[in-house]
């Protein structure tokens, strides 16, 4: 079926309910209105044949004809009104003016009829009828089901009396049969209109569809020009998905059209995904200016190292974006206006800001004009990479020096502790003065041997047990593991992690094991200061990574070895043995994180924890 047919048929089916719903709705008023004549006609009907029976039974008592009120003088008189001329005068008016009246009776209070328009039913039981009033005061469905359903005669009735005898009733028969016939002119004519209403509407719709399809078949005859091969190649594809109207057949054209096309889309917007993708995951800011001096492109990171919001950057000249005093605004807005490039260089956007490296390039477009292109990077992970990168070559020095240890000195010890043995043996208890020297020298040898399994176990490979884990919830378990010996000391271990805390991949053990170094030292450094104090161990998120920072109330960390606190056997105390700040180096080290002295003014020590926080790729 055809569009247009489609649309001329469902614009005449949605006029043919409407005026269906008008007329029915003009068609109940209409009911109702009628109801109400018919009742007030009949009402009326019924007060002039009273006001005749009264007049007449006063006629009658005038003239002595009646000398009694007793109620069987009033039925002897409402038995004489049959053969009254006036009131047969109104009965017969009142049916041959009214159309929807069928009788009119007197009924006497035993329900015989005294009087009736029909002089055959006088004497008969009057029939048990319906009130026309409780249909008038129904509803419109109901007066609707009344006039329109099964044939009926209602009734309206009006009680008659005398002297406070009940003298009887006027009954006045209403058919529902004559009440439609006298509304069926009505009712053609409703259906007259409305089938006119449908008949334009039908018409103007198949105008409306001619002049509002007309565009389609336009684009039709464009489509087939742009490309003239799709007419053949559409046509069995409308054969085969069974779309024979306008709007089909240009679907299809647009359709082989859009696969034409899908190649040339398909490597456009991989390009252009791959660029976004890029942007995005870059830590380095990148803005492009065009050679206007205006902004066109700028990667996820550049507001946050401009310190701008995201949505201001674009479309905005480079004035607008670098307008201080700032070494780093100055170069820039000279940079891009001259067509210069610059070197990176550091330098800071707001006095005692974070260091900024910043790098101008110029770019050529399409018409030859250069542009600029501004690289920015964050300077403190630079450091940070750089330290960490000092610190993993110790160890590998470390890693070095350990394997020459435990070839050169393993061996050597093991004989020498042999050795003495026997000595001990051959001595005897004999040579007392002797068994103190030997003692010493074993407990030496023990203690170097101890040094080298130390050397031995920190460069040997660790195999790593990643799991998803909570800082903050490993955070409270260490806190509760040196709760009691921290009171013990007089030492409170305050606790700041939110609920739940940052995700990370770790292995449990190893961390909790750095983490109960640190805290350890803390403990051990505040101890030494003999005064009560505070241990705080804080979880928090910073630049896409979890940390932990332990801080203590100690006496700090001399400046002079700030540089050495992470070298293996590095120690400032006696009893220290310069094991625990290294491991813990190591641990992050193979959780791609990082430990970091923090700077702060004594007393007191604070060190960092730094973990990547998990972005849901496998631990590896």
């Amino acid at each position: 079926m055809k569009l247009k047919t489609k649309l001329t048929l469902g614009i005449s089916l949605l006029v043919l309910l409407v005026v269906l719903a008008v007329n029915l709705i003009y068609l109940a008023r209409v009911v109702q209105q009628r109801v109400q004549e018919v009742y007030t006609h009949a009402d009326f009907l019924a007060d002039e044949i009273y006001n005749e029976m009264k007049q007449e039974l006063s006629a009658s008592y005038a003239s002595g004809q009646l000398r009694s009120r007793d109620p069987a003088t009033l039925q002897q008189f409402l038995q004489s009104l049959n053969s009254s001329p006036a009131i047969a005068n109104l009965f017969s008016s009142s049916i041959g003016y009214n159309n929807t009246i069928r009788d009119v009776a007197l009924v006497a209070p035993d329900g015989v009829i005294a009087a009736d328009s029909n002089p055959e039913l006088v004497g008969t039981i009057q029939p048990n009828r319906r009130l026309l009033s409780d249909v008038m005061h129904s509803g419109l469905w109901e007066q609707g089901k009344a006039v329109f359903g099964a044939d009926a005669i209602y009734s309206v009735s009006l009680a008659t009396e005398a002297d406070n005898h009940p003298m009887g009733t006027i009954s006045v028969g209403v058919d529902t049969v004559l009440l439609r016939l006298a509304m069926l002119g009505e009712i053609r004519q409703l259906a007259l209109y409305g089938g006119l209403v449908v008949l334009f509407a039908t018409i103007l719709a198949w105008s409306l569809a001619e002049s509002i399809l007309a565009p389609l078949g336009r684009i039709r005859a464009q489509l087939d020009a742009l490309a003239p091969e799709a007419a053949s190649a559409t046509a069995s594809l409308v054969r085969r998905e069974g779309q024979r109207d306008e709007f089909g057949i240009v679907s299809s054209k647009i359709q082989y059209l859009g696969r034409e096309m899908a190649d040339v889309r398909q490597v456009y917007s991989t390009l252009q995904e791959n660029v976004s993708h890029v942007l995005e995951s870059l830590e380095e800011g990148l803005l492009l200016f065009d050679a206007s001096g205006q902004s066109v492109m700028a990667s996820a990171a550049t507001p946050r190292l401009l310190g701008l919001p995201a949505g201001d950057i674009a479309g905005r000249p480079v004035e607008a974006l670098f307008p201080g005093p700032s070494g780093l605004d100055r170069a820039v807005r000279l940079a891009v206006r001259q067509k210069v490039a610059l070197t990176s260089r550091e330098t800071d956007r707001l006095p005692g800001g974070r260091p900024i490296l910043a790098r101008l390039d110029l770019v050529r477009d399409r018409s030859g004009q250069f542009g600029s292109l501004l690289t920015l990077r964050d300077a403190e992970p630079v450091y940070r990479l750089e330290n960490e990168l000092e610190v993993a070559r110790r160890l590998s020095a470390v890693g070095r020096l350990t394997r020459g240890v435990a070839h050169e000195v393993k061996n050597p010890l093991n004989a020498m502790a042999i050795h003495l043995d026997l000595l001990r043996e051959k001595a005897g208890a004999e040579a007392t003065g002797l068994q103190p020297h030997i003692e010493i020298m074993r407990r030496e040898i023990d203690r170097l041997d101890r040094v080298v399994r130390t050397f031995l176990d920190f460069s040997r490979p660790v195999e790593l047990n990643l799991q998803v884990g909570d800082l903050s919830e490993m955070v409270q378990s260490v806190a509760q593991l040196v709760q009691a010996g921290a009171a013990a000391k007089g030492i409170d271990v305050e606790v700041r992690a939110p609920a739940p805390g940052p995700n990370v991949w770790l292995d449990r053990d190893l961390v909790e094991q750095a983490l109960l170094n640190l805290v350890n030292n803390g403990l051990q450094a505040m101890e030494a200061a003999a005064g009560p104090g505070i241990l705080q161990l804080e979880v928090f998120e910073q630049d896409h990574y979890g940390l932990i920072r332990v801080r203590d109330q100690g006496p700090g960390v001399p400046v002079e070895d700030r540089e050495k606190i992470f070298d293996l056997y590095f120690t400032t105390r006696t009893e220290g043995t310069g094991i625990g700040l290294a491991l813990a180096a190591r641990i992050m080290q193979l959780h791609h994180g990082a430990i970091e002295l923090e700077p702060s003014a004594p007393p007191g020590a604070s060190f960092v924890l730094r973990f990547p926080l998990r972005t849901g790729e496998d631990a590896v």
